[in-house]
């Protein structure tokens, strides 16, 4: 059955003019917290923000099912033509836009939200740590079923065509600090070289075999070390990235890599991990994906529908389903001929893919019940 949803285009085309120009990082989204809670009173639509830290959760209807949608509110700081800025590179402006729209609907609408929605204007997803500070703050329920979606580059979904679930593979992070023995570089030997325990580090890290047809990497991605010509470094900084198709593997893939960072460990060679982010793997929903494809079906056809790819990225949201506070979860990939990419400055999408988008989300929510009841 075709999609009978209609959205105000003129809105939604407001809000991304308006939040594409004032893009803010990871926990600092102070005026687009603003901006989302201004439109939000505007609707009619009531929500609670988070304590000490930005975006808020919106609730409307009543009883089961407990349905969810989040939207991430974060940009990039990075430099374009030569400036520094901050940029809305990943999307997260038309996530916002269309999720408003959303909103609205069913405050204009609510006979039509058969169950409770929780809309989740989330911080921090470019830094992987904003779901869960949201699942810690203890202000949203368990939920039924959550939706996401996430515009998508051209050479994988192009305009009018969108897939139901984002396959994302499990990333992880890890930044690592190791200290020496500073020398003259005339008598190595009196020294602990952190280079050449990093170059040490870095073979057993590229020697690591997993038992597996599906993809996994391991990636030695930033170094720095010595400060001069004629000294033995003592101090030294590196950065491993490393992703894999499933969260198992991922378990399996980081234990390895911990045991080459410790056999690497002698003598005066020292190696502290100072921080790391996990992003899990997408966990397969069969009742929201097909939701979610009979979504895309009734507003873009049968034709409009992609089957899912694999994806060598991450996306916080999996961290709901991850974390067990969301039974069921599926992550819409849109499709709105985006290019060059995700997480380029200057990138550029189709505006309208956005009224698409936030068709299949309401029509997603709309019929979560007779899938979830």
């Amino acid at each position: 059955m075709e999609s009978i949803v209609t959205v105000n285009q003129i809105d939604i085309y407001n809000d991304w003019n308006y939040l594409h120009e004032h893009g803010e990082t990871a926990f600092k989204e102070v005026n687009t917290t603003k901006y989302l809670a201004k439109r939000l009173r505007e609707m009619g639509a009531p929500f609670e923000l988070f304590d000490n830290m930005t975006g808020m959760i919106v609730t409307l209807g009543s009883g089961s099912p407990m349905i969810g949608i989040r939207s991430d509110i974060d940009a990039l700081k990075q430099t374009y033509n030569g400036k520094m800025g901050i940029f809305h590179s990943c999307g997260h402006d038309a996530h916002m836009s269309v999720v408003l729209a959303l909103v609205q609907y069913f405050v204009n609408n609510p006979e039509e939200l058969k169950g409770t929605l929780k809309v989740i204007f989330q911080p921090a997803e470019e830094t992987v740590t904003g779901a869960e500070k949201v699942i810690k703050s203890g202000k949203l329920p368990h939920l039924d079923v959550l939706y996401g979606l996430h515009v998508t580059p051209e050479s994988e979904v192009k305009a009018k065509e969108a897939q139901p679930m984002l396959e994302a593979a499990a990333t992880r992070t890890l930044w690592l600090t190791i200290r020496g023995k500073a020398a003259h570089a005339g008598t190595p030997q009196l020294g602990a070289n952190v280079i050449d325990a990093f170059t040490e580090l870095n073979e057993k890290l590229r020697s690591i075999k997993l038992k597996t047809d599906l993809p996994y990497s391991v990636t030695t991605t930033m170094v720095h070390a010595g400060e001069s010509s004629n000294i033995v470094p003592d101090y030294g900084t590196f950065a491993i990235d490393f992703r894999t198709r499933t969260n198992e593997l991922m378990d399996i893939l980081q234990q390895k890599i911990f045991d080459a960072i410790d056999n690497v460990q002698k003598r005066e060679i020292k190696i502290a991990v100072d921080g790391n982010d996990l992003s899990p793997a997408s966990i397969p929903s069969e009742k929201a994906n097909s939701v979610m494809r009979n979504a895309i079906e009734r507003v873009l056809g049968k034709e409009g529908v992609v089957p899912p790819k694999p994806n060598q990225g991450g996306d916080d949201f999996h961290f709901y389903a991850y974390d067990g506070l969301a039974s069921e979860s599926t992550m819409l990939e849109l499709g709105c001929n985006l290019k060059p990419g995700l997480h380029i400055p200057g990138m550029t999408f189709e505006k309208s893919s956005m009224i698409d988008g936030a068709k299949i989300m309401i029509e997603a929510v709309k019929s979560t019940q007779q899938e979830f009841n």
